[in-house]
């Protein structure tokens, strides 16, 4: 099944010239500055405020992270390297798909022993990214490995054909009795054994996405377990950077300006308790991050149940010919604002329909400003 996407923005850059006008040199400056402006804002917030938000890692197990004062000192140097050794030693090429190609991933979370088999029938579906986390308390991390191998044995769909997500859990989101890293180990170090358990656990080299799975208590704390996630990226071994579960946009600020890789996914339960991550949202789409939902359906049915979505539906399937759902139109909606949901479905036809939503035709104007004021 071909997938359409929305288009993102595009932009040509300029070719350098040996001299440049007064005119553009002042704005050269301009830039400049204020870009160091950016920078020493999100330092000083960072130096002077204390803030708290709810991260999850799953329903059943809120935390509670605070940016404190200290969080403005560097992060210890000396981070753990990648031990080469560890991974497996089938070299694996890299994916021909990227996230920007992909309207829709499949989750994979709480799917236990069933792991496998539902992995298998959603890319033989039509699904193409898949993501998971190194967190055995939710995700069965070494069954979506063997998935990839039964996709690649019995219907010839290669670890190149896919874009694989996984994120690391910090201690206060894992199951005690089932700890995938050392737990007295440094945080650092924690991180590194967690990617490496993940590349063992999915029989890869590469993975395309590593997320964060919640911010950690500090901004030390989470710089040093960034700086190791950065270093996977010089490595090669992880594609780009994300975090999930982060609600606060000054702590977003805060990341994107003190990384070397800047985050590029940002992963959200979209619900009214956030407010639906509206400054978020734009920031992500101003900085060219994908902003993934979950959650989407089950938080949301006041906005499956409304009139603006059955309109849509109305008028879709006059104009298709075909059935259109509720949780279709929410897709689309959120396709067409430039996100990415992550949908967790077990159901043949809702995998079916699910891919189908990124095919509907664009919603008019008029239909997405009725769905987007339900957004309060």
């Amino acid at each position: 099944m071909q997938l359409s996407v929305p288009k993102r923005r595009t932009f040509e850059a300029k070719p350098r010239t040996a001299q440049q006008s007064p005119v553009e040199a002042f704005f050269v400056i301009v830039g400049l500055v204020l870009t160091v402006s950016s920078v020493w804002a999100g330092i000083r917030f960072w130096g002077t405020e204390t803030l708290e938000f709810s991260g999850a890692f799953g329903s059943d197990h809120p935390i509670s992270t605070r940016l404190t004062r200290d969080s403005r000192k560097s992060s210890p140097r000396g981070l753990p390297v990648l031990e080469t050794g560890s991974r497996p030693s089938t070299t694996m090429a890299r994916p021909v798909v990227s996230s920007g190609s992909l309207p829709l991933l499949y989750g994979t979370a709480w799917k236990k022993e069933r792991t496998t088999d539902l992995v298998v029938q959603a890319v033989v579906s039509g699904f193409r990214g898949i993501d998971t986390a190194c967190q055995p308390k939710h995700y069965r991390e070494d069954l979506v490995g063997a998935a990839l191998r039964k996709l690649r044995e019995q219907y010839s769909i290669d670890r190149k054909d896919l874009w694989l997500q996984t994120k690391f859990t910090p201690l206060a989101g894992q199951d005690k009795n089932n700890v995938p890293y050392d737990p007295n180990a440094t945080l650092a170090e924690q991180a590194a054994q967690s990617l490496q358990k993940s590349l063992a656990n999915l029989g890869t080299d590469r993975i395309d996405s590593l997320l964060l799975h919640s911010p950690l208590p500090t901004g030390d704390q989470t710089m040093e377990v960034w700086r190791v996630f950065e270093d996977a990226v010089d490595s090669g071994t992880v594609g780009q950077l994300g975090i999930s579960n982060l609600y606060d946009p000054r702590l977003f600020h805060w990341l994107h300006a003190n990384s070397r890789h800047k985050p590029r996914v940002l992963q959200n339960r979209f619900y009214r308790d956030s407010g639906y991550d509206k400054e978020l949202r734009m920031l992500c789409l101003e900085r060219g991050v994908t902003y993934q939902t979950f959650w989407t359906l089950t938080a949301n049915p006041h906005i499956l149940e409304s009139r603006a979505v059955a309109d849509a539906i109305g008028r879709l399937k006059a104009a298709t010919s075909t059935e259109v759902t509720p949780a279709q139109v929410l897709f689309k909606f959120l396709i067409q604002s430039g996100h990415q949901p992550v949908t967790g479905t077990t159901s043949q036809l809702h995998m079916d329909q699910d891919l189908a939503a990124a095919e509907l035709p664009d919603l008019t104007a008029e239909e997405m400003g009725a769905i987007t004021a339900l957004l309060n």
